[in-house]
């Protein structure tokens, strides 16, 4: 069911009367890849790294590893929500990026409109294609849990918003700007 592509791997599972994760069920019977260092395993403390696969565990520690499982399908889900949020972000930047232009027009008012206008364009392109670059790191952490499909849907979202955001954004600044020649 996973290669057809009716589950992917954070669709929930019960489990010993607990719910996990399916990607987190194959690590936990040793199906997984060698885990990457994220936030959780990063932590310096030592006591919170997992045992290997095959070793023996304490009832007490079953518990833990619990945690551990839920820590780490939260840390995927919130690099999800991540990624997500940093698509979004391509409409939003510019604008941002555009007062800075606006506050150095109001400090010399005697720039030309075409100038102000080709100084919103490059800001304009900044604001909208750096949440892709950001949208690509995030995507690198979830190619490497196993979720490439997510990763390749949230590049082709902010390529197409950003370029989406870029024409908006570039057409409302010359409106604004009246640039001529």
């Amino acid at each position: 069911m996973l290669r057809s592509g009716e589950i992917s791997l954070l669709h929930n599972i019960e489990v010993d009367d607990s719910w996990m994760t399916v990607r987190d069920y194959f690590r936990a019977i040793g199906l997984g890849r060698a885990a990457p260092v994220s936030a959780a395993d990063s932590s310096g403390t030592g006591s919170d790294i997992p045992p290997p696969s095959g070793s023996e565990t304490a009832r007490g520690e079953a518990l833990a590893t619990n945690n551990l499982r839920n820590a780490a399908g939260e840390s995927l889900e919130r690099s999800v929500r991540e990624g997500y949020l940093w698509c979004g972000s391509t409409f939003l930047l510019p604008p941002l990026f555009a007062l800075l232009v606006y506050a150095w027009h109001s400090i010399s008012p005697d720039t030309p409109p075409i100038s102000l206008f080709i100084l919103l364009t490059f800001t304009s392109a900044l604001g909208c294609f750096l949440p892709v670059v950001f949208v690509r790191k995030v995507g690198r952490t979830l190619d490497q849990e196993g979720l490439s499909e997510i990763r390749q849907t949230q590049t082709n979202l902010a390529i197409l918003l950003a370029s989406l955001g870029y024409v908006l954004w570039l057409w409302c600044f010359w409106i604004l700007v009246h640039p001529r020649p």
